[in-house]
């Protein structure tokens, strides 16, 4: 039975900041080609206990765009030094919040503000349904609570 989805501690510690310690979390989306579409997402941090937060520096195409019509996303993240887990697959539903932007791009790292330091991107906030990984106390697994979708 699945443990109840928290992304705040070890994950949290793991996958914040991950890009600089050269464990960037790579996303797998659809494209509008119908293809799959895989990526590095130096961006990527807790947004909630739920929620995680990309920064897209291209606001209307690519991921941002692709994600309006196939929202379904899967993230990727290994670290076998830590902090945090050593592995965590993760999938969720993306979507783009603009009224996020402020906030979401004020917690993303140095480096990648430095990349788009117009704002020309976009918030997206993606809702985790499911996160299967391996820490310190071995396999976990971990769902959203059905009343929490």
């Amino acid at each position: 039975m699945a443990d109840k989805l928290d992304l705040a501690g070890d994950i949290a510690t793991g996958v914040n900041g991950a890009a600089l310690r050269g464990n960037t979390l790579v996303l797998g989306y659809v494209d509008d080609e119908g293809d799959a579409a895989v990526s590095f997402r130096g961006s990527t941090h807790v947004h909630s206990p739920h929620q995680l937060a990309i920064w897209a520096r291209k606001a209307d195409e690519g991921f941002a765009k692709a994600i309006a019509t196939r929202p379904k996303v899967s993230m990727l993240y290994y670290s076998p030094d830590g902090p945090g887990p050593r592995y965590l697959s993760i999938k969720g539903r993306a979507h783009v919040e603009a009224s996020a932007n402020d906030e979401v791009y004020a917690s993303i790292i140095e480096g990648e503000q430095a990349q788009d330091p117009e704002r020309k991107g976009v918030a997206v906030i993606i809702d985790v349904d499911s996160v299967m990984g391996f820490g310190a106390d071995g396999m976990f697994q971990m769902e959203r609570d059905a009343t929490s979708v």
